[in-house]
């Protein structure tokens, strides 16, 4: 590291770690995604394959893992289901189910949580475009899977403590709970399903943001920057 000219991260969070361990400045640079292959997707044969018809489908995206808290989702949904009927929890991702499912039996909302995991990215934006509102507990240095939601116009609900939070406006294009207090999650959940007009203005601001700010276009301008900078201070060297 002490060779290292500039230090890029995707967070304010992990710049936050890179100055703990190195002492060491860093810049913040997020990555881009392919926008529009997120927004053009239906969802419809991912709702039809799963016979998921006009239920309101919560999703969560990524490594099934503790620092994901997946957990948090299946207890928001367990206090949802005592006054809704209709919703459904679908996690995709792979790594350890058994936890969850075992979490899922206790609370008793085993048969309304769904296990898959996505192999393409055409079949991972389907998924996306099938659910109402994405879930985001987690605490990790940044959150894709959370701008790749946004791309597909869906409102996010993300924790106070993952750096794609630093990218979102609570009640703007996102909602934005803390950190590791699942009960917060259910109340956001219910107003965002009691106002299709919210969720609808959230998705569409999300997908805005994304389209003008998170794209590979705008992050190779970014990183354009990078190198001139690096090149000229060499040069002056």
């Amino acid at each position: 590291m002490n060779y290292v000219d500039e230090i890029l991260v995707l967070s304010r969070i992990a710049g936050g770690y890179v100055r703990k361990a190195y002492n060491r400045p860093s810049r913040v640079v997020r990555s881009g995604i392919d926008v529009e292959r997120f927004r053009k997707a239906s969802g419809a044969s991912f709702r039809e394959r799963y016979g998921l018809g006009k239920d309101f489908v919560l999703l969560q995206v990524g490594n099934l893992e503790i620092n994901k808290r997946q957990a948090d989702a299946i207890k928001a949904l367990q206090i949802l289901s005592t006054t809704h009927s209709g919703i459904k929890l679908v996690f995709d991702g792979g790594g350890r189910r058994i936890e969850l499912i075992r979490l899922a039996e206790r609370l008793s909302v085993k048969d309304k949580v769904l296990f898959q995991r996505s192999t393409s990215d055409e079949e991972l934006a389907d998924v996306y475009a099938a659910c109402d509102v994405f879930l985001f507990p987690a605490q990790i240095t940044w959150g894709l899977a959370v701008v790749e939601a946004m791309a597909a116009a869906k409102p996010a609900i993300v924790s106070s403590k993952c750096g794609v939070s630093e990218i979102i406006q609570s009640g703007v294009n996102g909602i934005i709970v803390e950190h590791g207090k699942p009960e917060a999650l259910p109340k956001q959940v219910e107003m965002l399903l009691n106002d299709a007009s919210l969720r609808r203005k959230l998705g569409e601001n999300a997908y805005e943001y994304v389209k003008s700010h998170r794209s590979w276009e705008r992050y190779a301008i970014l990183m354009e920057e990078v190198f001139e900078k690096a090149v000229h201070a060499c040069e002056k060297g």
